[in-house]
């Protein structure tokens, strides 16, 4: 039968594979266990689909200067700053507690890192965020686009109103893109099983060395 022969300082270490194998059927569970949730994690994320939607800044009010040229200049310095405000705004946990609201969602029951991180907001461009979200179907992925938009316009019309400099923005919403999650199971299966295998071998071995 096979064995395996090492050293580690002082001490030597000689076992059977399979008896080790049989003895410590705890290995075998433990893989198992690990690529059932493996498995499972992989199905349940088949089942979900990832929503990317556009949003566009726009400066709709002027403000007035002194040499006119440098006006454009000042409008695309301001939708820049803004776009961050905006990019700001779906890091806070405020904003998806709102949106949830809006689609029905309680969210008593959420973390705040839960929260926060339900939407994963970027700038491309000085006036265009893309905003990227987790949905359980396409219409899903429709109806949170609709209620991010309602939401985002709602703010950005509260900032116009309170705002006293003349300057007014404007946040135009594209059409939301759905895209499937699309894993391999029986890989992630295989990855599990193999994950959970050796960490338990290696656990095993550990216990026994060090309590021998």
């Amino acid at each position: 039968m096979p064995k395996i022969n090492a050293s580690l300082g002082d001490k030597k270490i000689e076992f059977n594979i399979k008896e080790f194998l049989a003895k410590h059927k705890l290995i075998w569970v433990f893989a198992l266990l690990v690529a059932a949730a493996a498995g499972i994690f992989s199905w349940r994320a088949t089942q979900n689909y990832t929503g990317s939607l556009a949003l566009t800044i726009s400066r709709s009010g002027t403000q007035n200067a002194i040499d006119y040229k440098f006006d454009s200049y000042y409008a695309l310095k301001a939708t820049d700053e803004f776009g961050s405000t905006v990019v700001g705004w779906f890091k806070t946990p405020e904003i998806a507690s709102v949106i949830n609201a809006r689609l029905g969602i309680d969210s008593s029951g959420w973390s705040l890192s839960a929260l926060s991180g339900k939407f994963k907001a970027a700038k491309i461009s000085p006036n265009l965020v893309e905003v990227r979200y987790g949905a359980t179907s396409q219409d899903d992925v429709k109806k949170i686009a609709s209620a991010v938009s309602q939401v985002i316009a709602e703010k950005v019309n509260l900032l116009n109103s309170s705002s006293g400099q003349g300057l007014a923005f404007v946040v135009i919403a594209g059409e939301p893109v759905a895209v499937k999650n699309t894993y391999n199971l029986l890989l992630g299966v295989l990855a599990g099983f193999l994950v959970g295998l050796v960490f338990g071998f290696f656990i095993m071995v550990a216990r026994d060395y060090f309590y021998r």
